[in-house]
């Protein structure tokens, strides 16, 4: 604790202390950060150089973006990654690969990878872009520090929602609209699949335009229906006076994040908010907001005007929560004015629901209630599933747990499902595969079926032009035969003398009374003779 402050027990309680969720199960908030700071490596680092800027983070969002320009200060400072790998306006360094005029995007548009040339092959490849941001990570001296988790949460989760984003508004036809027409965004009938939202179809509505000052933002696709939609507060108010406009919690088709950044894109680049509810880990805290820069608001205590009265209708608040009767007030924090709780699908402040039955368990994935759940892990985090509805989750045997499918690839060679993280890429095929043996076999099978042999390295070229001939001495049947050799291994040959060249062809031995290839001479007078023979014909 020395090194850190989280001002007492409490406080650190406050940020990394159980919770039960509505399924009944008791998880640690913001583990991911707790494994952060637990990190032995890191606190190492820290103390040896005196620098504990790593150490001093105590919300996802700041975990987030510190971590994001630690590494691309390592990779600046590190004389050994020399070449420059940009995206999405940022520039990291490696020593195997860069970017061209494209940074990044793939020609097919293909979203969820990044394009990329292998430095030392002088090719272009494209590569899962969590995997490739992981391989950038790791090759900084920071990002040998940071924990497995860490790594696996930046690259696995947020870089891969980043990066479909930014190629998604490369070819982007969604349209934002921001309006009073709350009815819309909770109706089924308007949005394209389930928003996974308590509140669908449930005439709750009322609340945003009768008791608060808000707007419903929203992105639609080209058949018109809403693919994702927030809640804008236009006016709420810090501790220190300060007005903002807060975009609520991101709710879209199927839980896609990349979506739900999307709408955040178009309303930042619009200017109509001033910060937003982090999208991902921790967006179920109520103080997880973080300015349209990324950096975090956690430390400020925001409240709305809220005027209701206890038979109004009631709409659930992920992040205003806490209602002030007597103040007609709504914070985003505990406090001694509040008197009631507003994260409840309640009718009204009297707590009368349209349902008194019991709802079973609550799915963290699709978000709506359920006969039974089963524990699985999206982007390294736990996440209790519909037990019935496991669909978009793969079961990786090796484990004996499912993942999300996003974060699985099947073996090409053996079609065993294993963990991107846990896959290796080969550069050869550029598939996934679950171990060395399967990829050096399928690249085995590969190279036969397209690349070039040469007899005398025991190797296979990827191009024709890699490969040439020489003429190898068989001594037990008295010729020369004609075996492809790699041009690399014939220069040196050629530059070390081992080898004897003639015209255009290459010797591996000559005969050493003539210093001549065998049969050599013969070879010519003959060929001299046959042009005789045809000048007099």
């Amino acid at each position: 604790m020395l090194y850190y402050n989280f001002c007492g027990y409490e406080g650190f309680k406050s940020c990394f202390g159980l919770e039960k969720r509505e399924n009944g199960v008791t998880v640690r908030k913001n583990k991911i950060l707790l494994n952060h700071l637990k990190s032995p490596a890191l606190l190492k680092y820290c103390r040896e150089h005196n620098d504990y800027t790593l150490l001093h983070i105590y919300n996802m969002a700041d975990l987030q973006k510190k971590v994001f320009e630690a590494i691309i200060k390592s990779g600046e400072d590190d004389e050994k990654l020399s070449y420059r790998v940009e995206l999405i306006g940022k520039t990291y360094y490696s020593s195997h690969y860069q970017t061209d005029e494209s940074k990044g995007v793939c020609e097919d548009l293909d979203k969820s990878s990044v394009r990329y040339i292998n430095v030392e092959r002088n090719r272009v490849f494209k590569m899962r872009a969590g995997k490739f941001m992981r391989e950038l990570i790791l090759e900084t001296e920071t990002g040998k520090l940071l924990s497995p988790s860490v790594v696996n949460w930046i690259s696995g989760d947020i870089f891969t929602q980043q990066w479909h984003t930014y190629t998604h508004g490369k070819s982007s036809d969604m349209e934002l609209h921001i309006n009073n027409e709350f009815w819309k965004i909770y109706d089924s009938g308007y949005c394209k699949g389930d928003f996974g939202s308590c509140m669908v179809d449930e005439d709750r509505t009322s609340f945003y335009h009768d008791s608060v000052k808000a707007k419903a933002t929203y992105i639609t696709d080209k058949t018109g229906l809403i693919v994702a939609r927030a809640i804008l507060f236009t006016d709420v108010t810090d501790q220190d006076g300060k007005k903002w406009r807060l975009l609520e919690r991101q709710y879209s088709s199927g839980g896609d994040d990349v979506l739900k950044r999307l709408l955040i894109d178009k309303l930042i680049q619009g200017d109509y908010i001033d910060g937003y509810k982090i999208v991902g880990a921790s967006c179920h805290e109520a103080n997880a907001f973080v300015d349209i820069h990324g950096n975090s608001l956690s430390d400020k205590k925001f409240e709305i005007d809220c005027d209701l009265e206890l038979k109004d209708t009631l709409s659930y608040q992920d992040s205003f929560k806490w209602y002030s009767y007597n103040q007609n007030k709504a914070y985003n924090y505990e406090n001694s004015h509040y008197s009631y709780n507003l994260d409840t699908t309640d009718l009204n402040l009297y707590g009368n629901t349209d349902d008194d039955e019991d709802d079973g368990e609550w799915d963290d994935y699709h978000q709506y209630h359920c006969s039974e759940t089963r524990l699985c892990y999206q982007h390294g985090r736990e996440v209790w599933v519909d037990s019935e509805n496991l669909e978009d989750f793969v079961w990786i045997e090796s484990k004996q747990e499912y993942h999300h499918e996003d974060d699985c690839v099947c073996c090409n060679e053996c079609q065993t499902n294993t963990l991107l993280d846990d896959a290796i890429c080969s550069e050869v095929t550029e598939e996934y595969y679950c171990c060395k043996e399967c990829m050096e076999e399928a690249e085995k099978e590969f190279k036969r079926k397209n690349w070039y042999y040469s007899e005398y390295d025991d190797e296979w070229y990827e191009d024709y032009t890699d490969i040439t001939r020489i003429n190898i001495w068989n001594e037990s049947e008295g010729i020369y035969e004609e075996k492809f050799i790699h041009i690399g291994t014939l220069d040196r040959l050629i530059e070390n003398e081992d080898v004897w060249e003639f015209d255009c062809d290459v010797f591996d031995r000559v005969n050493p009374c003539t210093n001549l290839p065998y049969g050599y001479k013969l070879k010519k007078e003959m060929n001299h003779e046959y042009a005789i023979i045809e000048e007099a014909v």
